[in-house]
Order: structure tokens, then C-alpha cells, then sequence
């Protein structure tokens, strides 16, 4: 990891001429050798002159970049495959303003500021993704070729930021079995069958525990009834790790990223359980933010 902040000047900021610059090297040399072989003053001054306003400009190139503070603010979360989105606050001397600053890493999107009108400015750049974890921007190049474009300065920036990338969310479609037949309710889900509250009376069966007839229905009809019973299970939904038929850590993690989406879409209250882990039923953002965390730091060390 590198520092919270880095201010660029003479210990980490790079400078070289460009192919342009080069081929005006070339030419004062040209000039000044003729100036040699004709004795002529004009010539010299013009040479002179040249090299004068070359030398300025890799100093000013230079300067558009010493003075500047870099500072990694945060990444925001995403998912496998997408783009991280990288904050970046960058400040200035209030008396030295910044034109054409480039910000890139290298193969991914570049981002070009301007520091003119104000001393700081936060900007946002994204660099892909392509697995789920702690995502750690590489270092972070700052170039400039301000003023003429005769020469390019630039600098690495270590941020010191990290960010969450959770698993791809993809929905497996397997068979799924229950024991019991089930009715929802207002009190949850209905499990029949149970022994804990009276749902009502049906006809006897064959079987059925003589503490469950009803004696004062048989008095009036002269049939036997029996009692029903009930259970209600809480409208909570579990997802279990283990509960899952599926091989590998990554699509089971997946599939379990898809569901909590769609139950945080639903507005429906689910927990989680994982291996070593167990989040206890709950919604909303802050509780989806829990799960997908968990999710993506499932045998990752978070530091």
C-alpha cells in the first residue's frame, strides 16, 4: 500500500522532450553550425534564442505538474467483471494552476483535468475488474505535455484506497423439494400438519389420535371431526451454503449473490449462511450491503 496522500516535485516526477523537441535539437544544432562557418551574429541569436524557449518549456511542463496532491477517496462497489469506479481528489497551489492533466492506467480509461479556475477538484476513473475480492488499484500515472507539447512530464501514484467487488450475480436453476405442503399467511408460512394452533375441523380419518376429536361436534351431528393443528414458519427465508446442489465455491457464491438481490428487490426479509459465517434474517440496503460484503470476501483475507 502506498500513502493517504502524494504531493509530486523533484523526487518522483519525470520529464523527457518529444520526438518534436528532438528534431528542434536537430535544427539549433543546424543553426548554430552555420552561425559557426559564416561568422554570422544573426544566426547565433536565432539558434540561442531557440534553445532558450525549448529549455522554458520543459521547465513549465515540469511546473504544471510539481505542486499537485494526489488522494485516493474512495472505490465504489461492483460486481465481477464490471468496472470499479475510483475517486480521486486532486489539489493545487492556489497561485500555480493545472492545465491538461492526464490520469490513466495503462490499457484502461484515461481521464483529462483542468486545475484553472480552482485549486481542487474530485474526479472519478474506472478500471475493470476480473475478480471478486478486494479490489487494489494499480499505480496511478499523472502526465502532462502543458505547454507546446515539446516535452512530457509524468509521475506514479500509489492510492491507498480499496474497494469491495462482489461475485457476478447468475441465477442456477436447480429441483428443489419440501416435506410439507404450505399455504401463506398473514402470520407466515403455514406448515400443515403441526401441533402448536388450532386451524379448524375436518372430517375424521382412520388414524387420527382420539385426543384430537372433537366429542362436542360428534354430540351435535353424531359424526366423528377431528381437530386440525397448525405451525407457522417465519416469513424470514434462509440462504444456506450448504443447502445449495451445486460444485464450486464460485457458483454457488454466485447464485447466492443473485438471490440476495432478488429478495432485497422483493423487499423480503432472508438471512445468510456460509461456512464460518452466519448473518441473521434481516432487509433493507445496510443488510444487503452486509450480505453482498460477506459474499465477496468468502475466503478472502480483508486485511
Amino acid at each position: 500500500m502506498g500513502v493517504a496522500e502524494v504531493a509530486l516535485g523533484r523526487r518522483n516526477i519525470y520529464i523527457i522532450p518529444s520526438k518534436t523537441a528532438l528534431g528542434l535539437v536537430v535544427i539549433i544544432l543546424l543553426l548554430f553550425l552555420l552561425g559557426v562557418n559564416f561568422q554570422n551574429s544573426l544566426v547565433y541569436a536565432v539558434s540561442f534564442w531557440l534553445l532558450a524557449l525549448l529549455l522554458l518549456n520543459i521547465f513549465y511542463t515540469w511546473r504544471n505538474l510539481a505542486g499537485l496532491v494526489v488522494t485516493g477517496v474512495g472505490i465504489e462497489p461492483c460486481f465481477t467483471g464490471e468496472k470499479a469506479v475510483v475517486e480521486i481528489a486532486l489539489a493545487c497551489p492556489a497561485k500555480q494552476p493545472k492545465f491538461a492533466l492526464q490520469l490513466a492506467w495503462p490499457g484502461q480509461d484515461a481521464l483529462q483535468v483542468n486545475l484553472a479556475t480552482t485549486s481542487s477538484a474530485r474526479v472519478k476513473l474506472s478500471h475493470g475488474t476480473l475478480h471478486r475480492g478486494l479490489f487494489r488499484p494499480p499505480r496511478l500515472q499523472v502526465s502532462t505535455r502543458y505547454p507546446t507539447g515539446l516535452a512530457l512530464a509524468w509521475a506514479y501514484v500509489e492510492l491507498e484506497v480499496q474497494g469491495l467487488v462482489y461475485p457476478r450475480p447468475v441465477a442456477q436453476t436447480f429441483a428443489q423439494t419440501g416435506e410439507h405442503s404450505t399455504t401463506e399467511t398473514e402470520d407466515g408460512v403455514e406448515i400443515a400438519e403441526g401441533s402448536s394452533d388450532f386451524g379448524g375441523i375436518r372430517v375424521y380419518r382412520p388414524g387420527d389420535a382420539p385426543k384430537h376429536i372433537h366429542w362436542g361436534k360428534y354430540a351435535q351431528t353424531g359424526k366423528l371431526y377431528t381437530k386440525a393443528f397448525v405451525d407457522y414458519a417465519s416469513h424470514a427465508l434462509w440462504l444456506d451454503w450448504q443447502s445449495l446442489p451445486l460444485q464450486g465455491v464460485e457458483v454457488r457464491l454466485s447464485h447466492l449473490c443473485s438471490q440476495v438481490l432478488a429478495f432485497h428487490q422483493e423487499q423480503r426479509q432472508y438471512g445468510l449462511k456460509l461456512p464460518g459465517k452466519t448473518i441473521a434474517p434481516g432487509k433493507g440496503e445496510a443488510h444487503k450491503a452486509q450480505c453482498l460484503r460477506a459474499l465477496a470476501l468468502y475466503g478472502v483475507d480483508d486485511g
